[in-house]
């Protein structure tokens, strides 16, 4: 591989050497070759180059199967790596740098009229007439242009070709990465939605079956207040009902024993008479009624949810089909 080169770049930067390292296309190592085309990202290439980097990124393309809308491929500046999109025109539609297109000419013709402005050039050691004009990138030797036809640099054109198509298959192996990394990167966010989206809806599942049980917690729990109040108030009925008869006996008793001391024997036998009647009546009115067996027993409101927690504990997600 070869550059066009001046023997005098190795003693001094002359600004002309300066001008022609911005106008090497980073492709094929030559001056930008006609019609030159600028990416998105400033960057210019020949359009030849281009083409031939594009090709390589999308192997099989065909301007006669692009497509009337959207994107027909992309590649990456050799430059930057910043991907550039290509419509349906491919690289053809890669707008032209004119200006750099008019600094190429007139850097030739400025080359071309003041020949012999700059330093003069060393022979080359092989070939003793020709000037030295070439630098072989690959050997990092200046040389002849007879070494690069006849000479032995003349793989030059092989070694270029070689090493364009190396670099055309590094930048689509660095597409198919960079795509690949994208695909992850997407996947990633795709795992990250669909995970919130599930704990979101096993939240509510969860919340729905607590919802359930504190309903049923609920329910139970006023069957046993209403039969404990229901029980507790016909207990405290029997033990008013009881105070009444204690306290109307303990009067009755209190004028029995006001009777016994009376002095008249017939008042007091016709006080006595009366008394015993009352107390005979009192007495087999009030039969103290026992209350049932168990009656103060709630167990038959005891629960067994040992089965339901063995269903809690084996609570999972849905098997998918094996």
């Amino acid at each position: 591989m070869s550059l066009q080169m001046d023997y005098s770049s190795y003693r001094r930067d002359h600004p002309i050497d300066s001008l022609e390292r911005q106008l090497i296309c980073p492709i094929c190592l030559e001056m930008f070759t006609k019609p030159v085309v600028i990416l998105p990202c400033q960057h210019n290439l020949c359009r030849k180059c281009a083409n031939d980097i594009f090709q390589v990124s999308n192997p099989g393309f065909s301007l006669s199967r692009g497509t009337t809308l959207g994107s027909a491929g992309r590649f990456r500046c050799p430059s930057c790596r910043h991907e550039v999109v290509l419509d349906r025109h491919g690289v053809y539609g890669l707008q032209r740098n004119l200006l750099v297109e008019n600094i190429i000419d007139i850097y030739k013709q400025e080359s071309a009229r003041c020949p012999n402005k700059r330093t003069e050039h060393p022979s080359c050691e092989e070939h003793e007439e020709e000037k030295i004009n070439i630098y072989c990138v690959t050997c990092r030797v200046p040389t002849c242009s007879l070494c690069k036809v006849f000479g032995e640099h003349k793989e030059y054109m092989k070694q270029k070709v070689a090493l364009t198509d190396g670099i055309g298959a590094l930048v689509a192996t660095n597409d198919r990465i960079q795509a690949f990394i994208d695909t992850l990167q997407g996947t990633c966010k795709n795992i990250e939605e669909n995970s919130k989206a599930q704990k979101q809806a096993l939240c509510e599942k969860f919340d729905r079956m607590y919802a359930i049980l504190e309903e049923r917690r609920k329910i139970m729990l006023q069957r046993i207040t209403y039969e404990q109040e229901e029980k507790t108030q016909h207990l405290k009925s029997l033990a008013r009902s009881y105070s009444e008869h204690i306290e109307s006996s303990s009067k009755l008793v209190d004028a029995a024993l006001q009777s016994t001391e009376e002095l008249q024997m017939a008042v007091f036998v016709q006080n006595a008479k009366v008394l015993v009647q009352k107390i005979a009546e009192v007495t087999q009115s009030r039969e103290v009624e026992p209350l049932e067996a168990g009656y103060d027993n709630m167990e038959h409101y005891a629960v067994d949810f040992n089965a339901e927690e063995r269903v809690l504990y084996q609570l999972d997600f849905i098997k998918g089909e094996e």
